[in-house]
């Protein structure tokens, strides 16, 4: 299996290739203790935020950086 390598909110991560974003907020909350609550953080890769309905589309190529944040909510 080959790996690529993304950084995580400065943090560096091995992950399969061909990995979505999916796939990585998926693995980061099982590896926090958390539940599988994609709604739980807001996303952006190399500075673009991606919405929740997106990540499954969006592959990660070896570099990426990925920065996971609080939402925002209100009106």
């Amino acid at each position: 299996m080959s790996t690529i390598h993304v950084s995580v909110n400065g943090t560096n991560h091995e992950i399969a290739s061909g990995s979505s974003l999916a796939d990585l907020i998926a693995y980061l909350q099982r590896e926090a203790g958390q539940p599988d609550d994609p709604a739980a953080i807001a996303t952006a890769v190399n500075e673009t935020f991606i919405p929740r309905l997106k990540r499954s589309d969006t592959l990660l190529s070896d570099g990426d950086q990925v920065f996971t944040f609080s939402p925002i909510t209100g009106g």
